[in-house]
C-alpha cells in the first residue's frame, strides 16, 4: 500500500548529508501530513484519510482524518489506537493514546511494550478531542509526558466493530508501521 508523505521545514543540514554522502537519509522535520488512501472499501465510515504531526518544543499534536465520523453507532462502536514511537534504538512504540471514536467515549494514554500496554494510564498533560463536523481526532500531549524525545514517529490504527463477526482493521500505511521521523523544533 503506497501513501504520499508531505514533509514541511526538511532539516538543511540533513539533506545536504544525503546529497553529499549519496545516501537516503531518514526525513526529519517538525511537521508533517502523511496521506492515506481509502483503502477499507467502504465498510468503514472511520477510514484514516489524513495523518498530520507537529512535534513542537513544549507539545506534540496528532490529527487524525477520517472519511466520516459519527457520533453515535448504529451498531457496534469504532476506536482509534495512535501509537508514539519515541526511540529508535528499540523495536515499536512507547507510548499509545486509545480511545473510541463516538461521543461520550473515553481515552486514555499509557506506556507500551512489545506493542501492548504497561502498567496504569498516564496522569500528564494530554488530551482528546473529537470534531464530528471536520471528521477528525486531535490529540495534544506535553512533550515531558512522553519523555522529552528529539524526534518522534506515529502509528495510527482504527477499529471498526459494526459488525462484531467482522472487525475492519484500517492502518496508516501498512500494519505496525510509521510516518517518518519528527525532530522538535
Amino acid at each position: 500500500m503506497n501513501f504520499r508523505t508531505h514533509i514541511t521545514r526538511i532539516t538543511a543540514v540533513t539533506a545536504l548529508a544525503a546529497l553529499a554522502l549519496g545516501v537516503a537519509a531518514p526525513a526529519m522535520a517538525e511537521r508533517i501530513g502523511v496521506s492515506d488512501p481509502a483503502d477499507v472499501g467502504g465498510a468503514s465510515l472511520s477510514d484514516i484519510r489524513r495523518v498530520t504531526v507537529n512535534h513542537g518544543l513544549e507539545q506534540i499534536f496528532v490529527k487524525v482524518a477520517f472519511t466520516e465520523l459519527k457520533p453515535k453507532s448504529e451498531a457496534g462502536p469504532s476506536s482509534l489506537a495512535i501509537f508514539l514511537d519515541t526511540n529508535a534504538n528499540k523495536k515499536g512504540p512507547e507510548f499509545l493514546l486509545g480511545t473510541g471514536l463516538q461521543r461520550g467515549t473515553d481515552y486514555q494514554l499509557t506506556r507500551v511494550r512489545d506493542w501492548k500496554t504497561v502498567g496504569q494510564p498516564l496522569t500528564c498533560d494530554h488530551s482528546l478531542r473529537l470534531d464530528f463536523v471536520a471528521n477528525v481526532a486531535k490529540l495534544h500531549a506535553a512533550r515531558s509526558c512522553i519523555g522529552t524525545p528529539d524526534e518522534i514517529r506515529v502509528g495510527v490504527k482504527m477499529t471498526d466493530l459494526y459488525d462484531g463477526s467482522h472487525p475492519v482493521h484500517d492502518w496508516l500505511g501498512k500494519p505496525r508501521s510509521f510516518t517518518p521521523w519528527v525532530v522538535s523544533s
